[in-house]
């Protein structure tokens, strides 16, 4: 048997009906939202379980309908104001059908399962590898490349994380993001690439003030 991993959750998959659909395609522009699109498209939420032996689709909904709510219309348009309001159960009822499966799986345990896991992934491949050849740089070895952003608040959500700037068609490059309270920041080290060698250090010196200018240049309020 393959390596797996047992979930302590129940999955709740949600089907958008004729009323959401109705709801979302009432704007005059955009792409239409068809049956069968909605039906591809549907989304699984994770619940902690109720009841292991009898999961209980009722509780799970009880508890977690407003929010399932919410999720499902910023995933169509995220302006609030075109939302229906009050959002009640019954609303949500007539909008969306729910399915509860019991037991969940996961297939592939060692791989990043949440955004957060995916965050740490990635911010420990940006500590650990060279950002302009990957290879793997010691612990000890190498040296990082520090660079100044014009305006960081553009990036203030990124803060620790790591960041991801495209050179070219063939090329992206992964640094760190410096927190705004840091010694690094108020010294306008804003982002950070680990380089293995000189020449690797050469090669990001070059390239990312020409991608970070053109990423993160500031932008023109003016008119």
């Amino acid at each position: 048997m393959a390596h797996m991993s047992f979930l302590y959750r129940v999955a709740m998959t949600i089907t958008r009906k004729q009323p959401y659909l109705d709801w979302a395609n009432g704007g005059a522009d955009g792409p239409e939202l068809t049956e069968e699109v909605a039906h591809d498209q549907r989304t699984v939420y994770l619940a902690p379980e109720t009841n292991p032996d009898q999961p209980d689709l009722e509780s799970v909904l009880g508890e977690f309908w407003a929010h399932i709510f919410e999720a499902e219309l910023s995933a169509w348009n995220d302006d609030e104001g075109q939302w229906p309001s009050p959002r009640t159960r019954e609303l949500f009822d007539a909008w969306f059908t729910a399915e509860l499966t019991g037991s969940v799986y996961d297939l592939t345990p060692d791989e990043a399962l949440t955004q957060a896991d995916v965050e740490v992934d990635d911010l420990d491949a940006a500590m650990h590898n060279c950002a302009w050849c990957d290879e793997e740089v010691d612990e000890h070895a190498g040296r990082f490349v520090t660079f100044t952003i014009e305006d960081r608040t553009r990036l203030a959500h990124r803060a620790g994380l790591a960041v991801p700037i495209p050179i070219d068609e063939q090329r992206v490059v992964v640094g760190v993001m410096s927190s705004a309270d840091s010694d690094a920041a108020r010294q306008g080290e804003d982002i950070a690439f680990r380089a293995c060698t000189g020449r690797c250090e050469k090669a990001l010196r070059k390239a990312v003030p020409k991608a970070l200018k053109a990423a993160f240049a500031p932008v023109d309020t003016s008119e």
